[in-house]
């Protein structure tokens, strides 16, 4: 209307559009509108509120005991994943391949944890990673190459008698690596197979070949000193593609304590020199119709069959996927879900002993006292205080998330199926446990200045552990896109109703609801556009993570008041849009 106040004209627009409708869409209408108004009010309020708000750093009893308590295997670890963690611990660190390859062997040798437990008890393999405290980050990356990738695979996906082969070998400390990255594909590991394995009907055998320079396997850590590996490779049966599959063969002779020499057919090779984990080996390999029997074929649920005779020579593949899977690929990269657990926990787990290890000094480091028969403690300066309190928290809150897809992804083992929302849920622990990881260490850093420069600090070369595993087992990045691309796909919910709706009552997680809702419904409307914006991509990935995040920590913490409360320093730390690259 003509005279009509600026601030009266939203109001008599809803007004109009509401008297169109009918009286139940009039109800949903204004319950929309108050609910958005009461919402801005409170927010509002809540900012007001905020700006006269004093933080002090100070530390609730729970976050003095977290930053204070210990790191070492004894504290973190239990049960029978105990003996194989203070195993790890115990060795010195050694930056020569050789003698820290040397290191694996005795420990796979003595038996600290038998193969047959990744039959039995899975979870106990998952249960090391909290124990990791150390500075010997190439041998505990060993020790997930050997346990998890190598021999995990063969239990996971190799027959009885498979099986029963790998049980006899731990004897002797074989090693074994995972031929599974080449370098066409990059960090978009296990996506792009080129390297090949065909069957040979004259003497029933496969061909292993890696026809191009991209085919070559990449990045193969453990690849130098191992005499077996697990190799991905494309099966072709009677000149028809079978799709991936993995194949379990001896690649290499050792004689006395040397490098073991390779195979006719197989080329190893190095990498250039790395700034940390000096004492992993990581190489590339080629294979060169490399000719291993049918029998390397790990067959649980695909297998190759039939006669080979001088009259027939055909043979037919026969799949046996458990229930609920629908192609082999699935099982293959369900092989790094168990991977990103166990580097996830593990990094966290050296992140915090650096945090409590920086804490344990600012609370004994005076600064000048001047005229005053003594000065503060570091610890007491309130920036230096609230860091390590948002730090230690957050960590902790990240632990829990990660500790419980950990006990899920073992259930999930015993069953061989992995849900979509259990793939989601361990793509979110990769680049959460490893990223942060980096951006932790970072902080501590800063916040420990100069001391940082100082040998005993433990924030040297030895800190630099994150950065490498937010590079392994599926580069962060791509379990960004993978997230996101599960939701276009229709493979998890686009809007997880029920755990918005738990989350809701924590203002971190209304947080992330409104930054998930905003995201998605933009990238929407740009339709195909929304590929070619990393940010909005990278907004939607972790808003839904932090939703995740969120209600785990409300379950767990429902008695808690105190430890409710640490979503806070989620939120000041982490819980930030746009997502920045570094925290």
């Amino acid at each position: 209307a003509t005279g009509e106040p600026p601030f009266l004209r939203p109001i008599n627009h809803i007004s109009y559009l509401a008297s169109l409708a009918s009286p139940v869409d009039k109800m949903f209408i204004w319950a929309a509108v108050v609910g958005i108004a009461v919402y801005v009010v409170v927010q509002w309020v809540l900012s007001i509120v905020a700006a006269f708000t004093v933080d002090d750093g100070s530390c609730d009893a729970a976050t003095t005991a977290v930053l204070a308590a210990s790191s070492a295997p004894d504290a973190t670890v239990h049960g029978p994943s105990l003996p194989l963690v203070r195993a790890l611990e115990a060795c010195a660190v050694e930056d020569d391949e050789g003698r820290c390859a040397d290191q694996m062997r005795k420990i796979v040798a003595a038996g600290h944890l038998s193969y047959s437990t990744l039959i039995d008890a899975p979870e106990t393999l998952l249960r090391c990673s909290p124990g990791f405290a150390g500075s010997n980050g190439a041998l505990w990356t060993r020790f997930t190459v050997q346990y998890n990738l190598y021999a995990g695979s063969v239990i996971a996906m190799g027959t009885d008698e498979q099986r029963t082969e790998l049980l006899a070998s731990q004897r002797s400390g074989e090693l074994g690596c995972f031929a599974f990255t080449e370098k066409g594909a990059g960090v978009l590991s296990g996506a792009g197979v080129e390297t090949t394995a065909h069957y040979d009907s004259i003497d029933d055998s496969f061909v292993i070949h890696s026809p191009t320079p991209s085919s070559t396997k990449n990045w193969i850590s453990q690849g130098l000193y191992a005499e077996r590996a697990v190799i991905l490779a494309d099966l072709e049966l009677n000149g028809e593609s079978i799709g991936p599959h993995l194949f379990w063969a001896a690649i290499a002779d050792r004689k006395g304590d040397g490098i073991p020499t390779p195979r006719k057919g197989v080329t190893v090779g190095s990498l250039p020199a790395k700034t940390a984990l000096l004492g992993l080996d990581n190489a590339e390999i080629t294979f060169q119709h490399f000719r291993v029997p049918r029998s390397a074929l790990l067959g649980r649920f695909g297998t190759v069959e039939g006669a080979s005779s001088d009259n027939d020579k055909t043979v037919v593949y026969t799949s046996k996927l458990p229930a609920g899977v629908s192609r082999i690929l699935d099982l293959l990269i369900s092989r790094l879900l168990t991977g990103r657990i166990v580097l996830s926990e593990a990094t966290l787990a050296h992140v915090m002993s650096r945090v409590r290890h920086s804490w344990k000094y600012a609370t004994a480091r005076e600064l000048w006292r001047g005229r005053h028969p003594k000065g503060r403690m570091m610890a007491e300066m309130p920036l230096i205080r609230g860091a390590f309190r948002d730090y230690g928290r957050t960590t902790s809150i990240l632990q829990a998330f990660i500790a419980h897809t950990r006990e899920n992804v073992a259930d999930a083992i015993r069953g061989q199926v992995f849900s979509n929302d259990l793939i989601e849920a361990t793509c979110m622990c990769k680049f959460l446990g490893t990223g942060f990881g980096v951006d932790c260490i970072s902080a501590i850093r800063k916040v420990m200045g100069a001391r940082a420069m100082q040998a005993d600090s433990m924030l040297g070369a030895e800190s630099f552990i994150p950065n490498a595993t937010s590079a392994a087992e599926g580069d962060n990045t791509v379990m960004e896109l993978k997230i996101v691309q599960d939701i276009v796909r229709g493979r998890t919910a686009q809007f997880p109703l029920k755990l918005m709706a738990r989350i809701a009552a924590d203002p971190r997680g209304r947080i992330a609801i409104v930054a998930y809702i905003t995201s998605f419904g933009r990238a929407m409307v740009l339709q195909k556009k929304a590929m070619q914006d990393g940010q909005l991509l990278r907004a939607i990935a972790w808003s839904r993570t932090h939703m995740r995040v969120i209600d785990v920590w409300m379950a767990q913490t429902v008695a808690s008041p105190e430890k409710r409360a640490w979503l806070e320093s989620y939120e000041r730390v982490i819980l930030q849009f746009p997502v920045r690259t570094q925290v």
